[in-house]
């Protein structure tokens, strides 16, 4: 099954992504980064790098036109990440940012798929607590159903 093999690719990103967060948390130096100054795990640019990696990874997995379920296996490995890996709290803001990556997933639900996902995000993501990328991301979801 090609989600599968991709759920495996998608999988080590993540924990590699998370390993080097978490190395930087470890070895952050007495102050770095406290009270907004430059510096530290949070300004790194593995953030970055992650989410152009992931974006490259979702890309190519569009290109091979997954269907319906293949899409939500996808997609609910990435909208459950930030509950899955909590810590390191640096990472967890990425871990939903890249979520505004999967716009072509979308795309490929069925009605069916598009509704549980949905009702499964707003359950998951409270109202007061969403990011803009969020709300845009529910408003797809729906659209889809």
């Amino acid at each position: 099954m090609l989600s599968d093999v991709f759920l495996a690719r998608l999988e080590k990103l993540y924990a590699d992504y998370l390993k080097t967060v978490q190395d930087l948390e470890d070895n952050r130096k007495l102050g770095e980064g406290i009270f907004g100054l430059k510096g530290g795990p949070a300004d790194n640019p593995c953030h970055d790098r992650f989410a152009a990696d992931l974006g490259g990874l979702l890309e190519e997995f569009v290109r091979q036109e997954p269907d319906s379920a293949e899409a939500r296996a996808v997609l609910e490995y990435i909208f459950d990440a930030s509950s899955r890996f909590p810590k390191p709290r640096t990472a967890n803001w990425m871990l939903i940012a890249v979520h505004t990556l999967t716009g072509p997933l979308i795309d490929r639900l069925s009605s069916e798929d598009a509704q549980a996902l949905h009702a499964a995000y707003t359950a998951r993501f409270k109202r007061w607590e969403r990011l803009p990328n969020q709300v845009e991301l529910i408003k797809h979801l729906k659209a889809k159903c």
